[in-house]
This record gives C-alpha cells, sequence and structure tokens, in this order.
C-alpha cells in the first residue's frame, strides 16, 4: 500500500515536471522576446511565480479540483486505481514528449485527451460525464485563444490611436514650489516641497535630469509576467493535484485536498521549469512575431487576466493556447507580422495532443492492467 502511494506521487511529480518544463514559457517568452530580459533570468522568474500560484492553488482554486476529480465522470462509475494511474501517465509522457520536440502544447489539454481515452476504455463511453466535459472544459479550451488574441490585438491598436507620443515612463520626483501668495510675504516664506508626476519617454528621462523614482513599462512588464506565472500555478496545479488525490484516495488514503499534494506538485514544476524550459521559451520568444516591450506587456497582461479569472470561475483554460493566442496577436496588428508556418506546427501540435495523450493513457492502462501493477 506505501509502495502505491509513492509511486502515484512520484507519477505526479513527473506530470508536474513535463508542465513546468513546457508552461514556464507561457509567462515568460514575451520577457525574452522583447529583450527585457536573458532567457536565464526570465525563467528563473517564471519559475517562481509559478511555484508560489501552485502553492497558493491550495486555497483559491478548489473548483478546478472538483471538476478534474470526480466530476468528469458518470454517476454511479466506481473508480479504478489503474485508471486514475494511467491517466497521469498519458498526459506526462505525452507533454514530455512535446516538451523534448519543442513544441508548445497544454498540460490541460492532455490530461482532458488521457481522461477521455482511458475512461472510455475502462468504463465504457456511458462512464464519461460528456456534458461537464463539453461544458466546463472543451468549450473555455476551444474559445480562450480566440478571446486572447483578439482582446491583445484591441488592446495593441487602442494604446497606438492614445499614445503616439511613444512615452512609456512614469517619473515621480519632488519639487520646490512657492506658496500662493503676493508681496513681502512670500518672499519670507519658505519653498513648499511638492509631488510632480509626468509622462515621458525612458531614454530621454535617463539622458536628462532623472526623477528619484520612475516606472517603465519594462517594469510593468515583470509585473504582468509575475501575474502570468502566478495565474498558470492557481489554474495548472489543482488539475494535477486532484488525479493525484483521486488516485491516492483508491489506495486507501484521504482524498481531500492538502498542502502536501500542493507542495509536491509545485516542487514537480519547479524542477521542469528550471531544468527543461528553455526550448519552448525560445519557440514562443523568437519564432512566431517580432515584440517590443509594449506588446510583450500587453500579451502578458491579457493572458494573466483570462488565466486568473478562469482558475478563479473553475473554467480550466489553457495558458499555452492563451499565451499563444496573446502572442500571435501582437503579430496580426502589425499587419500579419507572423510566421504562419510556425503557427501552423502549433496549432497541429495542440490537435493532436488530445488523441496522442489518449494514446498514451490507453496504452498505459492496458500495461497496468495486463501487469496486474496496481
Amino acid at each position: 500500500m506505501h509502495l502505491t502511494i509513492l509511486a502515484v506521487a512520484l507519477i505526479g511529480i513527473f506530470v508536474a515536471y513535463t508542465n513546468g518544463a513546457n508552461d514556464v514559457s507561457k509567462g515568460i517568452a514575451t520577457l525574452a522576446g522583447s529583450g527585457v530580459s536573458s532567457y536565464r533570468r526570465a525563467i528563473l522568474w517564471g519559475a517562481f511565480w509559478t511555484t508560489c500560484g501552485s502553492i497558493a492553488a491550495f486555497g483559491f482554486s478548489r473548483a478546478l479540483v472538483a471538476t478534474f476529480g470526480k466530476g468528469l465522470l458518470a454517476a454511479g462509475v466506481t473508480p479504478m486505481l489503474p485508471a486514475a494511474v494511467a491517466t497521469l501517465m498519458g498526459a506526462g509522457v505525452w507533454v514530455g514528449l512535446a516538451t523534448r520536440l519543442g513544441l508548445p502544447v497544454s498540460t490541460t489539454h492532455a490530461i482532458v485527451g488521457s481522461i477521455a481515452g482511458v475512461m472510455s476504455i475502462a468504463y465504457g463511453p456511458a462512464g464519461m460525464n460528456w456534458r461537464v466535459l463539453a461544458g466546463k472544459v472543451a468549450l473555455p479550451l476551444l474559445l480562450s485563444p480566440f478571446a486572447s488574441l483578439v482582446l491583445t490585438t484591441v488592446v495593441l491598436r487602442f494604446w497606438k490611436r492614445i499614445s503616439a507620443s511613444r512615452n512609456d515612463c512614469l517619473c515621480v520626483g519632488v519639487v520646490n514650489q512657492r506658496p500662493a501668495m503676493a508681496g513681502a510675504e512670500m518672499a519670507i516664506l519658505p519653498s513648499m516641497p511638492a509631488v510632480e508626476v509626468v509622462t515621458c519617454n525612458a531614454v530621454e528621462a535617463a539622458n536628462s535630469s532623472p526623477h528619484p523614482f520612475s516606472l517603465t513599462f519594462d517594469h510593468l512588464h515583470w509585473l504582468t509576467s509575475a501575474a502570468t506565472s502566478f495565474a498558470r500555478g492557481l489554474n495548472d496545479a489543482p488539475k494535477m493535484v486532484a488525479l493525484v488525490l483521486a488516485a491516492a484516495a483508491l489506495s486507501g488514503f484521504s482524498s481531500q485536498p492538502s498542502l502536501l499534494a500542493y507542495l509536491l506538485i509545485a516542487i514537480g514544476i519547479l524542477a521542469g521549469s528550471l531544468q527543461a524550459g528553455r526550448r519552448v521559451t525560445t519557440l514562443l520568444a523568437q519564432r512566431i512575431t517580432p515584440m517590443d516591450h509594449r506588446e510583450g506587456f500587453s500579451a502578458n497582461l491579457v493572458t494573466s487576466l483570462l488565466v486568473g479569472s478562469g482558475a478563479a470561475a473553475g473554467l480550466p483554460m489553457s495558458t499555452t493556447h492563451v499565451a499563444a493566442g496573446a502572442i500571435i496577436g501582437i503579430g496580426v496588428q502589425k499587419d500579419g507580422a507572423v510566421d504562419w508556418r510556425r503557427v501552423r506546427e502549433m496549432v497541429l501540435a495542440w490537435v493532436v495532443t488530445l488523441p496522442a495523450a489518449a494514446l498514451f493513457g490507453v496504452l498505459s492502462y492496458e500495461l497496468l492492467r495486463m501487469g496486474r501493477i496496481m
């Protein structure tokens, strides 16, 4: 029994590792692509905030745990341990293979494909709750990349209209002002300090008289990158925790969400991000469309808002789809400056994810059942 739960925990960490390796790019690719940061610093930044989001999900994303726990099984179906473990293995193997090939795929998408394949074989087609799968899982996954692309395009075009001056810095300083009095009284009163806030161009401001405090879009870009990575942790960790807890419950352990389960998933995500996060990041940062810091900031802002709200509402959006849609949106609003060949390859990988993860899940299930390992 203890060996079984250890095996379940290790498989869960493996899935989290592949998730970190493939998905850390989604929050930090714009940092590297716009030249705001080196790849190493960007990956460290994304890994840190994704880990924080994964741990915070313990208190904020219970709805996703419910959806990916027993929510996708039809009423009256008795779960089986081999099926639960095979679901994890199917998703993990496909995401790991895609990462090796440098393809940005969705762990959520892979989990859904693996669940559908394994459950259909293990319990029959009637064993799946297809209504929940379609309404709460498939629909957000399909709509989110288009919503992200459109929102990013709208934001950038609106921004161009209202900011033709190319100011990208908010400067704050203290200036001395004379009190609004006239005559001799004005001469004897000291000058009064006042806060001055102005917008300017960051390069021009640095070359002239620098203010004590300035907030550029580079700074804001770091913040939206952190928000996107944090939201990804909130969105992804509960799905993996739900599958691990479902398998653990079938081994005789509690199925209630625990901080330890989230910590294990967070450790796996952190390890995968740091060790293997560069390959997919390079694709999204350099090979879809060129971008500057304003565009990267906007893409991350849209991604963090969509994914964060989805996690809070229990709607499993794919950070991969949302972030990629936002990056494509950057190119679309620049008269189509998009490498559509790369986009087609990426979309093909998304389409293949469902059947591939289902296939790996079914193969894992048959191997476990034939070998009677669990």
